[in-house]
């Protein structure tokens, strides 16, 4: 079998999804599968030293990269030509073996349900991060979400099956297309070298914050609690957003008085905030506001992130987060300062509990690594075929 993963970003974009691309392809090649990544090319650069340098990842002779110039109207990108060269790509490999197609892309369903159709040895896959099939749950609906309503109920019947995130999301699109196979995954960790003993971690006494920095993702919250933590010699690194939000975000931490216990760092490649997370962190944080998105859509990157190194979590007591941490994590209800700061301590101040949570999370880290859902989807593309499975792994 031969694996595609399309993903309509340029290359390098900041932020985790083209990450999230990579790791997933790239764990195909780990199992030794031929896989191709069509992807937006970007600005121009060597691709082999990307991977290593700029993405952490080790190239390989059966992971192929193919980077696909968008194409430009005025100061506009589409991404109509990477799926025009995905299916074109699709139709060549399919002459020599069956191809599992894999994609998070709206756009590219109608190219893959043709697939779908026309090749018996073609299985397409859509990876769900949302939930438009039913929009009851939307406040404020957009033309563009009842055109991704569109795309679902007369698209994802004709593929091959559907991948959610979290158990939830999982459920209520069973309930929406009963007849298509569904799988039930997290996104997955990459599991680091530990360089550091789990007390020396505990004694840099530094929480570490990685993503957006988006109001529902809690960074509000953490600036008031290093207000608090600050008197216990504790310190808050932001890594993640925008390098223009930094200028705002710096002001108001001068405000709250704790310019001293912060750092804020805008985006970077992912091997350096890997390397940073290795040499500063002690304790993640996925503080995560109570939405009915972030309680059940979501799969919170920041806490594999801190799996992958093996350092505690304490995070938001909704069920995204407990699906992800599970045993690993320390949970306090969302924007309860008190119960944060207590569990924080509770962590920072006690060596045994500390070092017991780090072990926890290297635990978990194996369970759900990019491997294991690899693994776990490889299974799913060639069962369904046979008997429809459902698959929901823990």
């Amino acid at each position: 079998m031969i694996i595609v993963w399309v993903n309509k970003r340029d290359w390098k974009t900041p932020g985790p999804i083209v990450n999230m691309a990579l790791y997933n392809a790239g764990s195909f090649a780990q199992l030794g599968y031929d896989t191709h990544l069509c992807i937006g090319a970007g600005q121009a650069s060597d691709t082999r030293s990307d991977l290593e340098n700029f993405y952490g990842i080790t190239p390989m002779k059966n992971f192929f990269v193919h980077r696909v110039p968008r194409y430009r109207l005025g100061g506009s990108t589409y991404s109509i030509s990477v799926f025009f060269y995905a299916y074109r790509l699709i139709k060549q490999l399919v002459q020599k073996d069956s191809v599992a197609v894999f994609t998070r892309e709206s756009g590219f369903l109608f190219f893959l349900s043709r697939l779908c159709k026309r090749y018996e040895n073609v299985r397409g896959f859509y990876e769900l991060h949302d939930l438009y099939a039913d929009l009851s749950w939307v406040t404020e609906k957009k033309s563009g979400h009842y055109r991704e309503w569109a795309y679902e109920h007369l698209l994802l019947p004709r593929i091959s099956g559907i991948i959610c995130i979290t158990k939830a999301q999982q459920k209520r699109y069973k309930d929406l297309f009963p007849d298509v196979p569904s799988c039930a995954f997290p996104l997955g960790t990459k599991p680091m070298p530990s360089y550091a003993s789990s007390e020396e971690k505990r004694k840099r006494r530094t929480l570490m914050y990685v993503g957006h920095m988006h109001g529902d993702k809690g960074v509000d919250f953490l600036l008031e609690a290093a207000r608090r933590l600050s008197g216990e010699n504790v310190r808050i690194v932001f890594w993640g957003g925008k390098a223009n939000m930094l200028p705002h975000l710096k002001k108001r931490a001068e405000d709250l008085g704790v310019n001293n216990h912060v750092k804020f760092v805008a985006f970077q490649p992912p091997e350096q905030m890997h390397r940073a997370m290795a040499l500063e962190a002690s304790l993640g944080v996925v503080m995560l506001k109570d939405t009915y998105y972030n309680r059940y859509l979501t799969c919170p990157v920041k806490a594999l992130d801190y799996l992958s190194h093996g350092i505690p979590a304490v995070g938001s007591n909704i069920p995204s987060v407990n699906e992800v941490l599970k045993d690993a994590g320390t949970y306090v209800p969302p924007d309860h300062m008190d119960s944060f700061i207590d569990a924080v301590l509770g962590l920072l101040n006690n060596p045994e509990r500390y070092a017991e949570m780090s072990q926890r999370s290297a635990k978990r880290a194996e369970e759900i690594s990019w491997q294991m859902r690899a693994k776990t989807l490889s299974e799913f593309a060639g069962l369904i075929e046979l008997n429809g499975n459902t698959i929901t792994p823990n």
